[in-house]
């Protein structure tokens, strides 16, 4: 009796679907957090690779506003600072 309980196809199906059931959804590390896991990675990622390119641009400017002329430049162009006989006009 017991042997004709084991080989009946329905039960295999069905402890093998609990089984997958389990893994998939009540399990500590299951497959959908891991999913959601592995997708906030690839953002933090590219985060990562983003902030990295701003450090170095912020870098080289950084020590090119250590040369004075580059400075003025940069005050002059970002800022729209002008020195005190100067007018400026801006066209856009």
């Amino acid at each position: 009796m017991l042997k004709n309980l084991f080989q009946d196809r329905r039960l295999w199906i069905i402890m093998i679907a609990v089984f997958v059931l389990l893994i998939t959804v009540f399990d500590r590390n299951n497959l959908l957090d891991r999913w959601k896991l592995k997708e906030q990675i690839r953002e933090l990622e590219g985060q990562k690779e983003y902030y990295q390119t701003k450090i170095t641009e912020d870098s080289t400017l950084l020590e090119n506003l250590k040369i004075d002329s580059f400075l003025e430049q940069f005050a002059r162009e970002k800022y729209l600072m002008k020195r005190k006989d100067e007018t400026i006009f801006l066209v856009r």
